[in-house]
């Protein structure tokens, strides 16, 4: 079962790359919104985003998407891209696209689409859901503000751009694994059918046989955010403020789990938001939560739990981010919302 889940998740990639090909390309210019050309450039995007459900933030990724037709030079990092035709994006060699980018998407009014060229010179860093302006600048925000240009890390390119073979090894093993995370689902999901299959035939009240299957399904769902909290403790314990190097094994490990939590726990959490039971859980995670704390939309998946502390009677409704990664270094510290302090929604701490 785990090695069929694999090879179904590999062999799902494949075909989706060759169906981006079979497509043609795309030219630029406007179109129509209910023409042919449209909606093959639709589905280009369509299928890249569930392809980037596996791949984004992986060695493998930057191969997917040359394969779906984008240039990309070497050495490039990619995480999240949204709404991207993959033909109509250049990429010089050493970029960095953080999470939520959106690149050359088709910009729709009246009835027509406008289908341009994106390119992206040699060495440019572009942060989650940025906005680029012009060349050899640094903007932050929403309005933009300009920043100067920042300082390069000074870390050891084997460490950021150029990896020993050991680095590259261990990195394609840790996104490898993300392959095996559906057989837990599997094995949960066919023990879950065999429970209901024995309480059927060894309950005759429908009512008995509704609670009992409630409280098989709420068996799995406790298993799955289990099976992830464990995780988080054997692959990274306790985390603390510092600076870790992308080609580390530490942060091989942070993007492993960054990934199973979204398959095993994000979709029970998010009916848990609002509640007391996912602060309970996000306490266990490493969060610190004080008394009368009131957790909004935006908590059912959080990347960094240990660099979050929120005082007693805060109101948070936010998407928190305690990391960056500027010249491919993640630079992680605290943040810390006082007591009785109120954060909108949709603010980004």
């Amino acid at each position: 079962t785990v090695f069929a889940a694999a090879l179904a998740v590999a062999a799902t990639l494949t075909l989706e790359a060759l169906a981006v090909r079979s497509l043609g390309p795309t030219s630029e210019g406007v179109i129509d919104l209910r023409s042919w050309a449209y909606i093959r450039a639709w589905l280009k995007s369509i299928i890249l985003e569930s392809a980037g459900t596996w791949l984004s933030g992986s060695v493998f990724w930057p191969l997917w998407l040359r394969s779906a037709g984008m240039r990309v030079g070497p050495n490039c990092e990619i995480s999240t891209i949204i709404d991207t035709i993959p033909d109509l994006v250049t990429m010089g060699s050493e970029c960095f696209l953080a999470d939520g980018i959106y690149l050359a998407g088709p910009r729709i009014d009246r009835g027509t689409v406008s289908l341009g060229r994106t390119t992206l010179g040699s060495r440019t860093f572009i942060g989650n859901h940025a906005v680029t302006i012009r060349q050899n600048t640094a903007w932050f925000g929403h309005p933009p503000l300009e920043l100067p240009r920042p300082e390069a890390a000074g870390v050891d390119r084997r460490l950021t751009h150029n990896p020993t073979r050991l680095r590259y090894l261990n990195r394609v093993s840790w996104e490898l694994l993300r392959c095996l995370l559906p057989s837990v689902p599997i094995v949960l999901g066919l023990w879950w059918v065999a429970a209901l299959s024995a309480a059927d035939r060894g309950l005759s009240e429908p009512t008995l046989i509704l609670v009992a299957s409630s409280a098989v399904s709420l068996l799995v769902a406790a298993a799955l955010t289990a099976v992830l909290l464990v995780l988080k403790w054997i692959l990274l314990g306790r985390v603390r403020p510092g600076t870790h190097a992308l080609w580390s094994c530490w942060c091989s490990r942070w993007d492993f789990l960054y990934v199973a939590w979204a398959m095993y726990a994000r979709g029970l959490l998010a009916t848990l938001e609002g509640t007391l039971l996912l602060s309970w859980y996000l306490r266990a995670m490493g969060m610190t939560i004080g008394r009368r704390v009131l957790l909004g939309y935006g908590f059912a998946q959080v990347v960094d739990p240990d660099m979050l502390v929120l005082d007693d009677g805060a109101t948070v409704s936010a998407m928190f981010q305690a990391h960056t990664f500027e010249d491919r270094v993640l630079k992680i510290d605290r943040i810390h919302v006082g007591r009785g302090a109120t954060i909108g929604d949709a603010a980004v701490p």
